[in-house]
Parts: C-alpha cells; structure tokens; sequence
C-alpha cells in the first residue's frame, strides 16, 4: 500500500537530475520530445513550492515480473506541489 509517508521531500537540484538520466538513458530524445518535456516537465519541477519523490517500497512491492525492467532507473513517480495556479502534478516516469 502507498501511503503518503513514501513520499520523500526532494529539492528540485535532486529530483531533475533523476527525470534527466531517465530520459536519456531510454533513448536519443527527438526535438519535439525534449520541448514538450521542457514545457510539460522539466518547467513544472522548476516551478513547484514542494516536490515528492515515491521511495522506499521495497522488494514486495515489485511484481513477480517487475525485474524485467531496471526499477531504480527506469520507474520514478514525483508528486509537484505549486500553490500559486493551485496546481499538483502528478509525474509518472516509466520505461513500460
């Protein structure tokens, strides 16, 4: 079960590096992909008065099939918290 205290507060200095290295060990990023995730990511990490890392859940929350991906690099989840528009993304990065 995800309960909140999962969640770690990150700093934005931390959590894009992580969505970085993400995207660039998957593949060679298209032009169109890199401005929509400026825009639609990397903008909103910059943004957000708190950023939420899901860390910690341990072997038993990986299915019998999740180690068919590479879960510390290829799955990360950031909650982005921005008051000023009222706004919370969610952040879903996931190589499946």
């Amino acid at each position: 079960m995800i309960t909140p205290d999962l969640y770690e507060s990150i700093s934005q200095e931390k959590a894009e590096p992580v969505l970085r290295e993400w995207v660039d060990l998957l593949w060679d990023v298209l032009t169109e992909l890199e401005a929509d995730l400026r825009q639609k990511v990397f903008a909103r990490l910059a943004a957000a008065d708190g950023i939420y890392h899901l860390s910690g859940l341990g072997a038993e929350a990986i299915h019998d099939w999740g180690r068919v991906h590479d879960y510390f690099h290829c799955f990360h989840e950031f909650v982005l918290i921005d008051r000023s528009p009222g706004r919370i993304t969610l952040i879903v990065a996931a190589d499946d």
